[in-house]
């Protein structure tokens, strides 16, 4: 048997595993979440089709990571080999299968949500809207064809990485909408089942797509390599997720056919673990991993429809439901100084980044090389800045209260990205990272330099480019509706704290170390930039004291038209807190810590480029004298 067919088939096993799945449990969940038996067809054709879109998803990513990674391109020439422009070719091939599965199942999961028929004219709108798992397949098939589009077009290491981003944000959008975004501590179960699903698929993909593409012995390796990293993440992924479902009232018991499926899908994931084990020791069991893997991705899909424990009737109040978490006291500052929650989304890169880190140090240590201990000093206090804007106290009641929300938002905004910038991380990694040797295949020195090199981010880091992005979004964001509209949506607040993070450093990274390839701008146009930023925060600081009602407030229009009327709507007062603050007094106290925490990390990028140019003046000076002295 050909190794394409191998793969076909442990594809038609997990369809068939979903299919059975579905039959045995029968119309179970339905009555639950109050919606009436769509029939068999439907409840066999939505997790097939799922199982389609994730069976394909990790084909695209595998296909992705096995050209930029697995197969890599010989150093100097960033185009790919034969092998990886095979893997491309696999990878645009299951995105445009993926897409279409992904939207055949839109009007799927409506008939599924409607007892089998599907709704018409404005209906068809209203049942999407409210349901939002529509939506969501729609937009993945969005991300599908533009990955497919784009993998059959890319011919550079940089532009695989993009397509590879849109792959994954195709892959995490139904995500948004399932069980982990809904019930008590989902601010920790989304996450989780984000980088479950991602793991899951990385594994899957670099495996079945390596076999069908072939690859010589370092390629293999590398893919073994991937895989055990890709299985531990699914593994302590995938259990945290299942802790906090199984959190409800009645435990494990009120949610019997979901932990049944979850159960039986971690029993399979330790045997696909262990025929991982045999493939990296060099015994070849790799079918049997693909086929277990296959069966784990079908019967996942089916546990997508199950109920959970922690969505049980009455297992959540209002503030755990909205929230995914309790907040019994007011935010006074013992509070929050005490009141831990781990914001998985910031906390995990937090970790990563400083292990990375103390690695490159490591190393230079081993070389007997020196590093400058502020330099240390500076990135470990920026993770450590991270995870107490994210995870403390300001991480917990940020999304209750604007203030606490504003502080964060600011520390993270400015803060953290000085702190990194004055790391010098890529400085630090030019100097510790093994370069390839001549003709041998790329790694993570040059896919570095890919990264630096490539034109979007050269784009998004031009200082015209990137201070109208740190300008725009908490403009866009506090002054504009979008806070009231967005902040219902809790998957959205990690987001926004990455969105941030990242055009801090988009921005302050070429003004205050200058870029990583040349002097970059000179030090007077560095203060100019950074002297044109200050002004937002004050002035969205000014537009938060005089607004004379909560931004947190939205017009609402109810779904039966309201004969035209037009309410309002707040999402703090939705809360029900009994210690909930004043709004408006605590908008303008927000209003307050905008200014003040935005500005001053501003300020101390300022004193950072007049103490280089300072420095710069006086090595200029030392040479001419030094050049005088000579003659």
């Amino acid at each position: 048997m050909t190794r394409r067919a191998i793969v076909a088939g442990t594809a038609a096993l997990g369809l068939l595993a979903a299919a059975v799945a579905v039959v045995v449990r029968g119309p179970v969940g339905y009555p639950e979440l109050g919606l009436p038996d769509p029939g068999v067809v439907t409840r066999v054709l939505v997790p097939l089709l799922r199982t389609v879109v994730d069976l394909a998803a990790a084909g695209t990513i595998g296909g992705l990571l096995v050209a930029l990674v697995v197969a890599t391109p010989a150093a100097g020439t960033g185009a790919f080999g034969d092998t990886g422009r095979r893997a491309l070719g696999v990878a645009r091939w299951t995105a445009w299968t993926g897409a279409g599965a992904a939207a055949l199942s839109v009007p799927a999961t409506l008939a599924d949500s409607t007892g089998g028929r599907l709704p018409s004219g404005p209906d068809l709108v209203t049942v999407m809207l409210a349901r939002g798992e529509p939506v969501s397949w729609l937009l993945a098939a969005v991300l599908g064809v533009v990955t497919a589009v784009a993998a059959g077009e890319v011919r550079r290491w940089s532009g695989g990485a993009g397509v590879l981003a849109v792959a994954v944000a195709a892959l995490l959008v139904p995500v948004a909408t399932g069980h982990a975004a809904d019930g008590v501590g989902h601010d920790l179960a989304l996450p989780a089942t984000a980088a479950h699903v991602v793991a899951a698929a990385v594994w899957t993909g670099t495996l079945g797509v390596l076999a069908l593409v072939g690859g010589d012995a370092r390629a293999r390796w590398r893919a073994a390599r991937i895989g055990t990293a890709a299985g531990v993440v699914t593994i302590a992924s995938g259990t945290l997720a299942a802790v906090v479902a199984v959190t409800g009232p009645g435990g494990p018991a009120a949610g019997l056919d979901w932990t049944v499926l979850v159960l039986l899908t971690a029993a399979l994931g330790v045997v696909a673990g262990g025929a991982l084990w045999r493939r990296r020791t060099g015994r070849a069991a790799w079918p049997v991993e693909l086929a277990v893997l296959a069966v784990v991705t079908g019967l996942s899909a089916v546990a997508t429809r199950a109920v959970p424990p922690v969505q049980a009737p009455g297992a959540a109040t209002t503030p755990t439901a909205v929230l995914g978490y309790g907040l019994a006291a007011a935010p006074t500052p013992e509070v929050l100084a005490t009141s831990w929650r781990p914001e998985l989304a910031a906390l995990t890169p937090a970790v990563l980044l400083a292990a990375l880190y103390a690695g490159g140090l490591r190393r230079l240590a081993r070389e007997g090389a020196r590093w400058p201990l502020g330099r240390s000093a500076a990135w470990f206090a920026g993770c450590a800045l991270l995870v107490v804007a994210t995870s403390s106290g300001l991480g917990r009641y940020g999304p209750a209260v604007l203030s606490v929300h504003i502080a964060g938002h600011m520390l993270v905004a400015t803060a953290v990205p000085l702190l990194w910038v004055l790391g010098a991380p890529v400085v630090l990694a030019r100097r510790t990272l093994p370069e390839a040797p001549p003709g041998g295949p790329e790694g993570p020195a040059e896919w570095l330099e890919h990264l630096l090199a490539a034109p979007t981010l050269r784009w998004a880091s031009h200082p015209v480019v990137a201070l109208a992005l740190v300008v725009g979004s908490p403009a866009l964001l506090y002054l504009t509706p979008v806070f009231a509209l967005t902040q219902p949506l809790g998957w959205l607040q990690p987001l926004m704290t990455l969105w941030l993070l990242l055009v801090g450093v988009l921005f302050l990274g070429p003004l205050v170390a200058g870029p990583p390839d040349g002097p970059g701008l000179p030090h007077l146009a560095r203060l100019t930039f950074l002297l044109a930023s200050m002004p937002v925060h004050a002035l969205v600081g000014l537009a938060l004291l005089a607004a004379d009602h909560p931004v947190s407030r939205t017009p609402v229009l109810p779904a039966d038209g309201g004969s035209g009327q037009i309410f309002v709507d707040d999402f703090f007062v939705r809360l029900r807190l009994p210690w909930a603050p004043d709004l408006l007094a605590d908008q303008h106290l927000a209003g307050v810590l905008t200014w003040l925490l935005g500005d001053l990390p501003l300020l101390a990028a300022v004193l950072a480029v007049l103490v280089a140019w300072s420095r710069r003046t006086r090595t200029e000076h030392a040479d001419v004298l030094l050049g005088l002295g000579s003659r």
